[in-house]
């Protein structure tokens, strides 16, 4: 009686019969096991070499401080900053011990930033040097010391919001770059809304009702 020997369309499995083949078509179907596990492997490989979370992030700007990373002052000209997490150009920094940034610029008020191939660095304009650089926090420092810090706003961070008066106002971000986006969260009665210019590299512009509002503005 002939032997009747199915292949499987979808992976070209063969479905083995006892005669004529068997062994041969046992190993065929491990070896196409084989091929398509690698395959599997080399596919994963392939995702995780292009990068695909790092090039979301790069072509959508997303960037900043995401936890940690709190500045303090010091005696010295180094400020403190504590561990956390962040990305620059796409790629996750977090240090398992307390980063050393360098020592700020004396006698100045500089900011300090995060590059993923440079390290940090230290500017006077507060403006990045490169796309998608983090920005941590603004250091003053006299001769010898750091006097005092602020710190940057997190990633998808919350900018308290109290207009003293109506109308026009112009709210620090302390983000680094021009926010990708922000939504204002209102904590009270009354309205705030975006002017038509919205933000920039240093400040967000808003509009309120009225003064003794109470709001939040998240920016990421």
């Amino acid at each position: 009686m002939a032997i009747v020997r199915t292949v499987l369309p979808r992976k070209g499995i063969i479905q083995p019969r006892h005669g004529d083949n068997y062994e041969a078509d046992i190993d065929t179907n491990w070896s196409l096991i084989d091929s398509l596990l690698q395959d599997s492997a080399d596919v994963q490989t392939a995702v995780l070499a292009a990068g695909t979370v790092e090039v979301w992030l790069k072509d959508r700007g997303v960037c900043g401080v995401v936890s940690g990373f709190a500045l303090s002052t010091s005696a010295s000209l180094t400020p403190g900053v504590a561990s956390g997490v962040l990305y620059a150009q796409g790629k996750r920094y977090a240090p398992a011990a307390a980063p050393n940034p360098g020592p700020a610029p004396a006698s100045s008020t500089s900011y300090l930033f995060y590059n993923s191939a440079g390290g940090f660095y230290y500017n006077l304009t507060g403006l990045a040097s490169t796309a998608g650089d983090v920005f941590l926090g603004r250091v003053v420092a006299n001769a010898s010391s750091v006097t005092a810090v602020t710190l940057a706003t997190k990633l998808w961070g919350f900018i308290a919001l109290t207009p003293g008066a109506p109308g026009s106002l112009t709210l620090q971000h302390y983000l680094g770059r021009a926010p990708n986006g922000a939504l204002v969260i209102m904590k009270s009665g009354g309205a705030i809304w975006f002017q038509p210019t919205k933000w920039d590299s240093a400040n967000l512009y808003l509009i309120a009702s009225s003064d003794g509002l109470s709001a939040e503005v998240q920016v990421w």
